[in-house]
């Protein structure tokens, strides 16, 4: 059973390799499907699994993808999670759901009936898994590849709609029952150990070990993120930026805040739920005759949590109309309609959710902002070791992108009377 599996040690695992088509096919092959194979690449693989191969095989279209070990270095329990999550949404379907045009994903078996590969070759050890092609559908990677503002609006409504629906159908999990595969992810406590411990210079474990966490795998996921990786000069440089300083101030001020969704549901004001844990647009698929929501893809990041971080970062992501990496914050905005429509569209179809839930949906988005601004900023000051910068990224790019995502919390504050009676009004109807 997979529940009783444990994933190797990170040494073991194949990550960079360069597989050739006979690899491929050789790999497809050995899950239930007809013959003959022909493989070739997804153009929609993402950036994380990069290992995303279309395979067409008999009369049917499929998914093969290896689990990233780069990232996801326990992928064992990113297959159980995605197994839960989708047996969930399949048996709520069947059993009558409202939503009989939701489509979940279909893993394929392998030959010998397991739900994924478990692989050790020359190439080390690998996880792959084939998922069946949803048909009639069409994903987006923002709302800016839709013409006209209606049309625009009207697939906003249907992004929040959809992650109402898999939040409904997904409900009936037990969450300690599902380790997150990334570990230490959306621990908002954790990121706040991280940014004092980086202010504090802290450059060893030992100097560090008040504030490092105390379960052993996070511990050794997370550790180096705890340190300041720059030289002395560089760290004093960025520290004491004038432009820096009143957004650590802020981060500093409002951490009881960002810690908000944590306390309620320590408290059990609000449920302990699983998660889809990266719920942007380009991860849910519409019909393209309907242009209705019908599945969220990308079920690597599932954890427990609340769902209202899913809605806080959907909203989060959607309404920025100025991206991450504007330098002018003047231009960093709410988009009102967006919000709107977005909010509309997860009132209209959740079930599950309850009165208290509901009330707190505002300020999850201010506090998942809040959360993503002090990721980065972090990083900025610790030497950008998890946001790493690539080749052709400015030095400075984890400091705009901390800035911008501060500034939007600030905004969402500002917006949030009126975001308030949106829910009021949507809640009721």
């Amino acid at each position: 059973m997979i529940e009783e599996l444990r994933d190797k040690p990170a040494h073991l695992i194949g990550s960079c390799v360069d597989y050739s088509i006979s690899d491929i096919e050789w790999v497809a092959g050995q899950f239930q499907i007809a013959s003959p194979i022909k493989v070739g690449p997804f153009p929609g693989r993402g950036n994380i699994n990069l290992h995303t191969y279309h395979v067409s095989a008999g009369d049917g279209e499929f998914l093969l993808q290896k689990v990233n070990s780069d990232v996801f270095k326990m992928p064992y329990r990113v297959m159980t999670a995605m197994i839960a999550s989708i047996d969930a949404q399949s048996q709520a379907v069947a059993k009558g759901s409202d939503n009989k045009d939701w489509v979940p994903i279909q893993l394929v078996p392998t030959r010998d009936e397991k739900p994924f590969l478990d692989l050790t070759d020359e190439h080390g050890w690998s996880v792959w898994r084939m998922m069946v092609k949803i048909p009639d559908s069409i994903s987006y990677k923002s709302l800016g590849e839709i013409e006209g503002i209606d049309a625009q609006l009207q697939l906003a409504e249907e992004v929040g709609r959809g992650l109402a629906i898999y939040s409904d159908l997904t409900s009936s999990i037990e969450p300690d029952a599902i380790e997150g595969s990334l570990p230490g992810y959306r621990d908002t406590a954790l990121y706040f150990s991280q940014f004092h411990s980086v202010m504090a210079g802290n450059r060893s474990l030992s100097s560090a070990t008040d504030l490092l966490p105390n379960d052993p795998i996070v511990r050794e996921s997370t550790g180096q993120h705890f340190l300041v990786a720059l030289d002395p000069e560089e760290y004093l440089i960025r520290k004491s930026d004038p432009e820096l300083i009143p957004y650590i101030e802020l981060v500093r001020n409002r951490e009881p805040f960002a810690m908000g969704l944590w306390a309620a549901i320590d408290s059990g004001k609000i449920r302990h739920t699983l998660i889809h844990g990266d719920t942007k647009i380009e991860n849910f698929l519409f019909c393209t005759n309907s242009g209705k929501v019908k599945s969220l893809v990308d079920l690597d990041t599932i954890m427990p949590f609340t769902w209202l971080a899913d809605y806080g970062d959907l909203q989060r992501s959607m309404v920025n109309v100025a991206g991450e990496k504007e330098r002018d914050l003047s231009k960093v905005k709410v988009n009102r309609e967006v919000y709107e429509a977005v909010a509309k569209g997860f009132l209209s179809a959740a079930r599950e959710v309850t009165d208290a839930e509901v009330a707190m949906m505002v300020s999850a988005v201010q506090a998942i902002t809040l959360e993503l601004g002090l990721r980065f900023l972090t990083d900025y000051l610790k030497g950008d070791t998890y946001f790493q910068l690539g080749p052709d990224d400015p030095a400075d790019l984890n400091k705009v992108r901390a800035m911008v995502q501060l500034t939007l919390y600030q905004r969402l504050a500002k917006f949030a009377q009126e975001a308030e009676q949106m829910m009021i009004r949507y809640r009721r109807a």
